[in-house]
């Protein structure tokens, strides 16, 4: 990992973020003030995870289908660069990545196509970690909301998005932004989590599958993929295509629960054995006040979100990749 020039927070700040964050995951009341305090949530979200993501994921935190004799890393980098050749990037070309991490998938895209990426994250935490991994000379990263994004109308030729308009407390505000900035004609495309046709809101195993989903990954309300593309046409955009991409040999939440034939370090710390390595280490260093106050906290949140994933994909009721590619007129 590269070394972190990064915001050091104090232990007291993590403590507190910690607190914050379960505080609007205490019943199912906190729906709507998951939605009011969406900033709140995400930023004290991805404060307090992106180093795990990081230590156990790289730098493109997000799933992908994934085929025999093919490596997770192969896999992710083949997703994201399905993208690029879905938008049909050329050189000069000005792209906007909404929700972009530390921006793993936007300097891939941007190597690939030699287009100038712009990437908006509303942490700070993720800004400065992803400056401290390296700027290409064709891309830039920014803080902001995508609910309220930085820039003039009829921006950018394209716009993307991994696995990130599910932190959007309304997708059709967010979308609707996208489509101001967005060029007519251009494209809006991604990946997005949603809860599949097999969903049952009167299951109450589908509905605890949920719920720890959305504790584990700083999620204000799943919807479902049709919402999704309601969505998208209630501002205006013309859907193209939508769909969940096709499982491979290898289910996407494989990492998860191990038997990899690929070892590595970085797979195995996913698997239910490395993360209890981890928690064992990290336990030791909290105690030793080598790690911050609530960094055990964190694995608990990151821990549900594990569990829930994987309920997730083997009942086929929620998918992290549902496709789309949408266009403005």
């Amino acid at each position: 990992m590269t070394e972190k020039t990064v915001i050091q927070r104090s232990h007291e700040a993590v403590k507190k973020e910690v607190s914050s964050y379960n505080e609007l995951f205490q019943d199912s009341t906190s729906v709507d003030k998951r939605k009011e305090e969406y900033k709140t949530l995400v930023t004290n979200y991805y404060s307090l995870s992106t180093d795990f993501y990081e230590y156990g994921w790289g730098q493109s935190f997000h799933f992908a289908n994934r085929f025999r004799g093919e490596t997770l890393s192969e896999s992710i980098q083949r997703h994201e660069s399905y993208l690029a050749l879905r938008m049909n990037l050329k050189p000069g070309d000005k792209v906007l990545d909404i929700g972009c991490g530390v921006g793993g998938p936007l300097r891939r895209i941007a190597y690939l196509s030699g287009a100038h990426v712009t990437g908006v994250t509303i942490s700070p935490y993720q800004i400065q970690r992803a400056k401290a991994i390296g700027v290409p000379a064709n891309c830039q990263f920014i803080q902001g909301d995508f609910m309220q994004l930085p820039f003039e109308d009829n921006t950018f030729d394209h716009v993307y998005v991994i696995e990130a308009a599910c932190h959007a407390p309304e997708k059709a505000k967010c979308f609707a932004e996208v489509n101001r900035v967005l060029k007519p004609g251009g494209s809006f495309i991604g990946y997005d989590w949603c809860m599949t046709d097999k969903y049952d809101k009167q299951n109450s195993e589908h509905l605890e599958t949920k719920r720890l989903i959305e504790e584990g990954d700083g999620l204000p309300d799943l919807k479902s993929t049709d919402e999704l593309v309601d969505d998208l046409k209630s501002v205006g955009f013309t859907v193209e295509e939508s769909r969940i991409i096709p499982e491979g040999d290898i289910p996407w939440y494989q990492p998860f629960i191990g038997g990899d034939s690929y070892f590595s370090l970085a797979n195995f710390r996913t698997t239910t054995l490395g993360r209890w390595v981890t928690r064992n280490m990290v336990w030791a260093m909290e105690k030793s006040k080598l790690a911050a106050e609530g960094t055990i906290g964190t694995l608990e949140i990151l821990e549900k979100a594990a569990v829930g994933l994987t309920r997730g994909g083997k009942s086929g009721i929620f998918t992290p990749y549902f496709f789309f590619l949408a266009r403005k007129s």
